[in-house]
């Protein structure tokens, strides 16, 4: 099983390494009929970093594609971007065995984390705005509140212009292919506008005002890493666009 479940490098020190889903048909309500993925990224730097984990049934394919890489022991910080089950349901085992230095999260999250897990104290809130140098790495964590949850936030490291973002720009798609470039256009486009009609939607107006901020910040985005399907490393002004599109809700000529 180790052997199969390999890490996948999308930058000199970034891996995805989280999980797939082939077989999940519900989330939230609506239909997946192409599965999803539970993703999940290790830093690989002076200090070893695991940006958000996967639902609890797919902690043993995580932890095979991390040893590929490191002993999961070695992995000193933990950063929790959305304290959803999907993507923090092995947190806690996962602190048990890795012992970390310390585990981000933002204010909320951090809180919501201690509700869902009992966590006192093992949570560290980070701002909005804040920056943390861990070895020779930066990471910047920006609050996205209600996109879709009250405690989502960003996390950017700047040396590799790399933008966890959690389940912002994200799709229900399962494969084999990790990154946008491998797979059809006409795919992505209808999962990922399906995904933003059944979770994004509602939150349109705090959409737009989040892409104008990080427009104004002016960050070198080279990847957009979400927590579910594939990594966008090309034509990331297209997903973009498209989320700006589907927020204003513009009206489009059509026969019906």
């Amino acid at each position: 099983m180790k052997a199969f479940y390999q890490p996948v490098k999308v930058t000199e020190k970034v891996y995805w390494v989280g999980a797939v889903d082939w077989n999940i048909r519900d989330f939230h309500g609506y239909t997946t009929g192409r599965g999803t993925t539970y993703n999940a990224y290790l830093i690989m730097g002076e200090k070893v970093i695991l940006v958000d984990t996967v639902k609890a049934a797919f902690k043993d394919e995580m932890l095979a594609r991390i040893a590929h890489l490191v002993d999961p022991k070695e992995i000193s910080y933990i950063v929790s971007n959305h304290a959803e089950l999907d993507h923090s349901g092995c947190l806690k085992e996962i602190i048990a065995e890795t012992r970390p230095e310390r585990v981000f999260a933002s204010t909320l999250g951090a809180r919501a984390l201690g509700d869902l897990f009992g966590f006192t104290g093992e949570i560290t809130p980070v701002k909005d705005g804040e920056s943390l140098t861990l070895g020779d790495v930066t990471l910047s964590f920006l609050e996205t509140r209600m996109l879709h949850w009250p405690d989502s936030m960003f996390t950017y490291l700047p040396q590799e212009g790399f933008l966890f973002s959690q389940d912002a720009f994200g799709m229900h798609l399962a494969s084999l292919e990790r990154f946008n470039d491998e797979i059809d256009e006409a795919i992505l486009t209808e999962e990922a506008r399906r995904y933003y009609a059944n979770i994004i939607l509602p939150y349109s107006p705090l959409v737009l005002k989040l892409i104008d901020r990080v427009q104004k910040m002016g960050l070198d985005l080279k990847n957009i890493a979400p927590d579910h399907g594939p990594i966008w490393r090309t034509d990331l002004g297209k997903i973009i666009e498209q989320y700006v599109r589907w927020a204003t809700q513009t009206p489009e000529r059509r026969g019906v």
